[in-house]
């Protein structure tokens, strides 16, 4: 149990850097920021149920990314 905490808590850490490191990949265009994107948001949705329910009702998910994960095999295992 203890165990799990630490492993979620690790990964909204980590979500949470690399959505800090897609904004500065907007300031500064060396810096590819849409990747960092989807790395903190996948880590953030693996943290949190809460997190995953709220991005997967959202609007824009629905209307954009919905289609492209029920199309892949790999995205679709690791976001359900």
């Amino acid at each position: 149990m203890k165990l799990r905490y630490i492993y979620r808590s690790l990964l909204f850490v980590i979500g949470v850097f690399f959505i800090l490191l897609g904004f500065v990949g907007l300031l500064l265009p060396v810096v590819p920021q849409v990747a960092f994107f989807i790395i903190g948001a996948i880590c953030l949705m693996e943290s949190s149920n809460r997190i995953k329910e709220w991005v997967k009702g959202h609007e824009l998910y629905q209307k954009h990314c919905q289609k492209i994960i029920e199309k892949s095999h790999f995205l679709k295992r690791i976001l359900n």
